[in-house]
């Protein structure tokens, strides 16, 4: 485990780049998902009665899972983003008293 004195360190570039990568990891994990249903889609063309629709009601679940872990990412990378101006505002405040 490494020291911490406590201070924070935040870098504009490192802000963008968190942002940047929280969006490709969002969009990763939507291309994975849809990937995984489109190789389930095409063996639950089998499934009939009970089975299809246990299939159908647990895909609506997963789908609305699925979209609020997506729209979460990308709500965290637009605030990880938004946090740079005010980091840098904090940043000329804190110059100005020099």
């Amino acid at each position: 485990m490494g020291n911490n004195d406590g201070t924070t360190v935040v870098t504009y570039a490192s802000l963008d780049l968190a942002a940047a990568e929280i969006k490709k990891q969002a969009k990763q994990l939507a291309q994975d998902l849809d990937e995984i249903k489109s190789m389930i889609a095409k063996v639950s063309e089998l499934w009939e009665g009970e089975a299809k629709q246990a299939y159908i009601t647990a895909q609506k679940k997963w789908d609305t899972d699925a979209n609020a872990v997506r729209s979460n990412l990308d709500d965290i990378a637009q605030k990880v983003l938004a946090a740079s101006p005010t980091y840098r505002a904090g940043d000329k405040r804190a110059a100005a008293n020099f």
